[in-house]
């Protein structure tokens, strides 16, 4: 379990993500493994595979496919 004041878990940007998620603003660059945390942590909050592949700059099709393997509902 990580601290509640952790910024970094893994090699994960936290704040970077955040920021992705909330649609304040510009979305930082996100390494893939950023973007691939935060289509989890979107799809836990229950956003739609568009919204995600905007924010995130990739395909609705990716964030489809990255849900399959990790086993999330679409």
């Amino acid at each position: 379990m990580m601290p509640p004041d952790s910024t970094w878990h893994r090699g994960i940007d936290l704040i970077a993500v955040e920021r992705a998620m909330s649609g304040r603003g510009p979305c930082p660059v996100l390494t893939d493994e950023e973007k691939r945390y935060a289509c989890r942590e979107m799809t836990g909050a229950e956003m739609s595979a568009r919204e995600i592949a905007e924010r995130i700059g990739v395909a609705e099709r990716t964030v489809t496919r990255w849900r399959d393997e990790d086993g999330a509902e679409s």
